[in-house]
């Protein structure tokens, strides 16, 4: 029975994943190794990458549980990136890695340049309000305890810790970066479609397959704290 729940709760996350992906991956038009590269490289970044850097961050210990664990979310990431490409393609395939990277060059600035340090620096920020605010771990009742709780948190330091969130920051940037060159939609379509496939990723689908092995109270708080960071 406790076999059965898990495969379903990671079978009901699969599906969850696949509704999130199939707006980026049907309606643009990706060619079958652009798609399969890029979402590739999308799920492992806000998925197993990400979950390292957050036990860094958490000063969570890399035991041997946690990298048997890696290893099959790694290879599902590059097996939903294929599958994702294969079951959901796009009716017209025109966007080529050539062409991908031309665009990327043509946006590469000083000010694009600002704009990523300024996207990692508000998501740092943004982490520290959100956890600071709803985390409900923390025994400090008050922001100024809690931040110098976490802070003080090993194996990190405070300085090193606001220097990784800021790296994070920036790198989910440039990884979402080519969906705004080639998915031309209305603000807040795109902050609804975008906003919901990290979140899915990131957060939801980790959450939902681990379901019975995370505390429910801390979940919530998890799982709501990722949403609000997410979006």
């Amino acid at each position: 029975l406790a076999i059965a729940q898990d495969f379903t709760y990671q079978f009901l996350a699969g599906v969850l994943l696949g509704f999130a992906l199939r707006p980026v991956t049907n309606m643009i038009y990706w060619k079958w190794t652009t798609s399969i590269v890029f979402f590739s490289i999308f799920l492992l970044t806000f998925g197993p990458f990400g979950q390292i850097l957050k036990r860094l961050v958490w000063g969570i210990p890399f035991d041997n549980t946690f990298w048997l664990l890696l290893i099959p979310e790694v290879i599902a990431s590059l097996t939903v990136g294929i599958l994702a490409t294969l079951l959901i393609p796009s009716q017209h395939q025109v966007i080529s890695l050539n062409f991908l990277w031309r665009r990327l060059q043509k946006e590469i600035s000083i000010s694009m340049l600002l704009k990523l340090l300024g996207c990692g620096l508000i998501y740092a920020l943004l982490f520290l309000f959100f956890q600071i605010t709803f985390n409900e771990s923390f025994s400090a009742p008050f922001w100024l305890g809690r931040i110098e709780e976490f802070l003080a948190l090993p194996a990190l330091s405070a300085q090193s810790k606001i220097l990784l969130l800021w790296g994070q920051g920036i790198l989910n940037t440039l990884v979402i970066l080519p969906l705004f060159l080639v998915f031309f939609r209305e603000k807040v379509e795109l902050i609804v479609v975008f906003g919901s496939l990290t979140f899915v990723v990131a957060e939801f689908a980790p959450a939902f397959a681990n379901f019975q092995l995370i505390e429910p109270l801390l979940l919530i708080d998890q799982v709501f704290i990722g949403f609000c960071l997410q979006f």
